[in-house]
C-alpha cells in the first residue's frame, strides 16, 4: 500500500505486481499519511498466515500519522512500514526547482526536517531496520529479511534528498498527456486517440515563463 508524493511515483514506476499480490494506493485524492492508516486496516482484512502487508510511505506522510505507531503496538499489528526517507518534501522541491528558478521554501532542509524515525519507533518498543547505500545485493538481502520477519517492522530507507521525478509538466502550456521528457512528435501523435492540441503539434511555439528552468531537450530541434 503506497502513499502519495514522490514515494508513490517511484513505486508506481518500479514495482511489478506478481501473482497473488495486490497493490493499493490513493492516487486520486493523494492524502499524505493515507498508506499507514490503510495498511492497518488491510492487515485486519488479510490472511495473516499467508500474506504480508507492506506500507510504503515518505517521511512527510509518515509524520502525518506517526501517532498510529501506538495503534500498531496496541493491536499487535504485523505491518511492515517502509519509509522512503529523502529528508525533504520531494515533489514540492522538484516543482520549485523547475518552475521557480530553484527558490525552495518550506520543503527542506530549510523549513522542514523529519525526525529520526528509528529512534521514534524504538521509543514505542518497535523493531526497526535501516537501509542505506545502493548496493543491490545488500539491499536485496535486507528486503528479503524484512519480508520474512514475523510481526511489525519499521524500515527507514535513506534516499539522500532524491527528488527527480519524470515524466513531468514543464511550464503550463502543454497538456497533461504531453510531458517532459518529450516523445518525438511522430511517436506522440501515433499514441493519441484524439487530435493533439495545436501547441503539441507545434512545440517550437512554446513560450515558457521567465521563472521556468527548462531542461535542454533537442527533440524539437
Amino acid at each position: 500500500i503506497s502513499d502519495c508524493g514522490g514515494n508513490v511515483v517511484v513505486t508506481n514506476h518500479a514495482f511489478k505486481t506478481k501473482t497473488g499480490q495486490r497493490y493499493f494506493t490513493n492516487n486520486g485524492n493523494s492524502p499524505m499519511g493515507f498508506s499507514f492508516a490503510a495498511s492497518l486496516g488491510a492487515w485486519f482484512a488479510s490472511d495473516k498466515k499467508k500474506q504480508n502487508v507492506v506500507c510504503i510511505i515518505g517521511d512527510g506522510g509518515m509524520n502525518m500519522n506517526i501517532q498510529e505507531l501506538q495503534t500498531l503496538i496496541n493491536y499487535n499489528i504485523g505491518v511492515k512500514v517502509i519509509i522512503l526517507n529523502n529528508h525533504i518534501y520531494g515533489i514540492t522541491k522538484a516543482f520549485q526547482e523547475t518552475n521557480f528558478e530553484g527558490r525552495m521554501e518550506a520543503c527542506g532542509p530549510i523549513g522542514y526536517n523529519p525526525p529520526d524515525f528509528i529512534k521514534v519507533a524504538q521509543s514505542y518498543g518497535l523493531k526497526t531496520m535501516q537501509i542505506e547505500g545502493s548496493n543491490y545485493n545488500q539491499v536485496r538481502k535486507q528486503i528479503n529479511k524484512l519480508l520474512s520477519h514475523k510481526g511489525s517492522l519499521i524500515i527507514d530507507v535513506n534516499c539522500n534528498e532524491y527528488h527527480k521525478y519524470d515524466p513531468k509538466l514543464i511550464g503550463w502550456e502543454t497538456p497533461i498527456e504531453d510531458m517532459y521528457p518529450y516523445l518525438p512528435r511522430e511517436e506522440f501523435a501515433s499514441n493519441m486517440f484524439i487530435e493533439p492540441l495545436e501547441i503539441s503539434l507545434h512545440p517550437e511555439r512554446l513560450v515558457y515563463p521567465s521563472v521556468t528552468k527548462f531542461p535542454h531537450n533537442d527533440i524539437f530541434e
